[in-house]
Parts: C-alpha cells; structure tokens; sequence
C-alpha cells in the first residue's frame, strides 16, 4: 500500500522495490486533492452562469387581480393575467381580462362580462433590435465558460507545478541520504580496520584520530541528511488525499520515481512548439482574448444603445363568448396597437458609457500584447534554463567520474604504500560531494523540464510528451 493514513511514522528506510512514481503521484493529487477538487467546480460554476442567463429568455406567467368592495357595492374587480414568452428579438405575449365593477374605469371596461383574450407581440425597432441587455448578457455567460476553463488549468497546473518541485525535491534528499550512509559506512569500516591494526601494533594510536574525525563528520551528514528526507516526505503528504476528505502520508519505504526512468520516457521539448502552443492554449492568454470578446459585446450594446429606443406593441383581442363575432380574428378591428418612444437629446451618459468600454477595450488589448510577449520570453528563459542544465549534468557526470578514477588510483597507491589515509578521505569526500552535486542537478532538471511546459500553459496532468 503506498499511502496510509496520517500518522506518525518512520520514514528512514528505504525500500527500492515500492515506487510512487510521478504518473501516480500527480494523479491522486487530480482526483482527490481539495484544491484540485475546487478547480473542477468551476466548470459547474460556470454552467450555472450560462443557465442564468439564458433564464432571461424563460416565459413568464403574470397575473395581476385587484377587487374593492364598499357599502355593498362591488367598486371594481380587476382580473389581468398574461403569459410572456421572450423571443430573441421581442416578446409574444397571450393575455386573458375580466374586469367590471361600479366605478371602474373606462379604460378598463369590457363589454363581455365573460372577459377578453388577447395574443399580440411587442418588437423594438431602434435600440434593442441588433442586442439587448438579455443577449449580451447571454453571450458574455458563454465566453465565460471559456474563461472558467483556462482558471481551471491555472490554479490545477499551479498546484502541479508546486508538487512537482517538491516531488524532485524528495528524490534529491533520498539520493543524497543514500550517498551519504554508503559514505558513513566506508569511514566506519576504516575507522575500525584502523583501531584493529593499532591492537596489532601496526599502526600508532595517533593514526586513529584522522580516521575517528572523518567518520563522525560522516555521521552528522547523514543525520542531517536523513531529517532533511524526513521533511521533504512530509512535504510530499501534504499532496495525499483520499477518499472522504482523508488526509494520507506516504507507507513507510516508499522511494520515488528514478532520474534515469523518468528521462527514458521523455522527448527533448521544440521551442517552436511550445511558443506555438502557448499563443493558442496559455491560460491566460485564452483568459485575455474571451474577455475581450466580451468587452466586445459590452460595446456592441452600448453602441447601439445610442440610437432612440422605440418599441412597438401589437395586441390582437377576442371577446371570449361574443355571438356576434365571426370566428376569425379581424386584424383592422379589433386590437390594441401602441408606440413607445424614448431618446435622450444630449446621450451623454451612453456617449460616456460607450467610451468607458471602449477604453476598458483598448486596456485589454494593450494587456494582450504584453501578456504574449511576456508569455513568449518566460518560455524562452526556461528553455535556455533547461538546455543549460542538460550540458552542466554532462559535466557534472564527467566530473563525477574523474574524481571516482582519482579516489580509486588512490586507493591502489595505498595498498602499494606509496599513499596514506588522509589523501584517500580527501579523494573520496570530493567525489561524494561531486555525486550529492550532480544528483541535485538531475532534480534540477526534472524541475525545468516540467516548468517549461508549465510555463507555456500545458496542462500537466496531461501526457507530456
């Protein structure tokens, strides 16, 4: 089992043969991690968003009743009830009304106490024709299901590229604290060849205490090394959820993914290629052009709210049980027509609105550019920072090499006696500092590679090539 439940534990031993490797990794933290689990929802949000909007275009069931009563005289008894139904561009409204009473109004009056439909529709023909508040709120609700998307990669691939780090972070400290224990023994096998060649009389007592030095400074590295790996392990549970909200911790002996089998399934990434990606799919340049697009609709509206508003309404009437009425609808007769017509004379507030827009606009686009160019040289730097990193662990190797060729040439001229202890602790503690080196390089490594793909927007939870 790799993952256990929060406890105390000790994390000292390693066991090769349990991996967590990266995959693995990255994947509990996608399904269960409650920063991860947040992200998801905003495509929920976002849904929700979009459904409000299209509220907007719900019909709607009115009714409006009024009745007086005095001194036992019915005053008037008002019954108005309608069903609106939005259409894009205007409205169909069916309507029913029954009114009577004593001193009710002529307006209201209806010769069929049985009461009068109605079917009619209400179009504007200036503003409010090409858009209107309803359908450009529509429109922004489903830009913004783009934008939710591009918020979902970022604030995920944030909390990837976090893990990432500290994941490699946790491969270093476990191939320095190897290291380390081999060198602590090494120093401890001769520490005690040393005291028994001494017993022997081969050696003076004075030849133990460079040997005794060398070994206890060994054991203060590698306890310093192996609480260093105990922390980056529970850096690493910080990432482990489980079901139920279940904080986890890494089982005892879990080691992570090698150097060498990660980079065996990695492809040298194209600068071209990531540049190219990030102009189409960066996060925040997809956040940037959808919220153009709906200043864009913002304009549109205000643009058009600069012509006068003019709304006309058709209503056509029926009597409900009139006998004298031919069973088709008489268009020149009986119906109710009107004309609403508004316009400011000045238009300083829409001229005022639609310039604000469009200076919100221009900000945008400003920002746009400076988020591609920035975008673009990020990638850059982390490229030059990746390529840098392949030649120095090539170096770094070579190094590693020559010292370990050093410290075993050294070690012949030893039991030759032509060399002395002193210069084959010397020799080794170069080549293990050498090795801890070049281990910290190859976390280093996995580091940029991942930040290079993080850095053109790549969704890492995705197959990265």
């Amino acid at each position: 089992m790799v993952f256990v439940p929060l406890q105390a534990q000790d994390t000292s031993n390693l066991n090769t043969d349990l991996v967590l490797s990266w995959e693995e990794f990255y994947k509990q933290i996608i399904d269960y991690h409650p920063i991860a689990r947040q992200a998801w929802l905003l495509d929920e949000l976002a849904q929700q968003e979009l459904r409000l909007a299209r509220g907007e275009f719900d019909p709607k069931a009115q009714l409006d009743y009024n009745r007086k009563e005095f001194k036992n005289s019915t005053y008037y008894n008002l019954w108005d009830s309608k069903l609106k139904i939005p259409l894009w561009v205007g409205e169909v409204e069916v309507g029913y009304e029954q009114n009577h009473g004593v001193f009710l109004n002529p307006e209201n009056s209806i010769a069929d106490p049985s009461g009068q439909g109605a079917i009619g529709i209400a179009i504007p023909i200036g503003q409010g024709l090409v858009i209107d508040s309803r359908r450009a709120t529509l429109r922004q609700a489903q830009y913004f299901q783009d934008i939710a998307r591009a918020d979902q990669i970022k604030e995920i691939n944030k909390l990837l590229i976090t893990a990432a780090k500290d994941y490699w972070t946790w491969y270093f400290t476990q191939q320095e604290y190897l290291l380390l224990d081999v060198a602590y023994r090494l120093a401890r096998q001769r520490f005690d060849a040393v005291k028994l060649n001494i017993q022997l009389g081969e050696l003076a007592p004075i030849d133990s205490v460079d040997a005794k030095t060398l070994f206890q400074d060994r054991n203060i590295a590698k306890k310093q090394a192996e609480v260093r790996l105990q922390n980056a392990r529970i850096q690493i549970s910080n990432y482990l959820w489980g079901d139920n909200d279940i904080p986890l911790i890494l089982a005892e002996g879990i080691v992570s993914e090698s150097f060498e089998d990660r980079v065996a399934v990695q492809q040298q990434p194209s600068l071209d290629d990531l540049i190219a990606f990030a102009n189409e799919n960066h996060p925040e340049i997809i956040k940037s052009i959808f919220k153009l697009r709906q200043i864009a609709v913002e304009e549109k509206l205000q643009r058009f709210n600069l012509l006068p508003r003019i709304d006309v309404k058709y209503n056509l009437l029926r009597s409900i049980n009139s006998v004298d009425e031919s069973t088709n609808f008489n268009f020149q007769n009986n119906y109710k027509f009107g004309v609403n017509f508004e316009f400011p004379i000045f238009l300083r507030k829409e001229r005022g609105k639609l310039q604000i827009v469009r200076i919100k606009q221009s900000q945008a686009e400003f920002g746009l550019q400076q988020t591609r160019l920035t975008i673009q040289n990020d990638i850059q730097a982390a490229y030059n920072e990746f390529l840098n990193l392949i030649e120095i662990i090539v170096l770094q190797a070579e190094v590693t090499n020559n010292y370990r060729i050093l410290r075993d040439a050294e070690i012949r001229k030893y039991i030759n006696g032509e060399s002395s202890l002193f210069i084959i602790n010397l020799r080794e503690t170069k080549l293990i500092e050498s090795e801890v080196k070049l281990e910290k390089e190859k976390a280093d490594y996995q580091k940029a590679y991942l930040m290079l793909y993080w850095t053109a927007g790549q969704p890492l939870w995705q197959d990265i090539p």
